[in-house]
């Protein structure tokens, strides 16, 4: 992790990326104390704000939250705390076939 950098580094999967706008994003960690902060700063629109949570506490069942690699399930939810220099990967819901 650079020590220097205080930005949060947020990845876009698949259909998320066409919903963003864009395939990745930073955040300052000042703006970003935790996930739910995080995800709220970034849906700039109704449309993505119902693409990612279910109503104003809850994320979407399907959709995939991961900080450094790990579930954000196991990490506290929308309360995870963030650090300077984290990562956050979103992905959509997974289809199968």
């Amino acid at each position: 992790m650079d020590a220097g950098n205080q930005d949060i580094a947020v990845r876009f999967f698949a259909s998320m990326k066409d919903m963003f706008g864009r395939k990745e994003a930073r955040v300052s960690r000042a703006e970003a104390p935790d996930v739910g902060t995080l995800l709220k700063r970034l849906c700039t629109g109704p449309e993505m704000e119902r693409g990612i949570f279910a109503d104003s506490d809850n994320l979407r069942p399907a959709v995939i939250i991961l900080l450094n690699g790990r579930n954000i399930a196991f990490l506290g939810g929308l309360d995870a705390v963030l650090q300077a220099g984290d990562e956050i990967a979103i992905f959509p819901p997974l289809k199968g076939g």
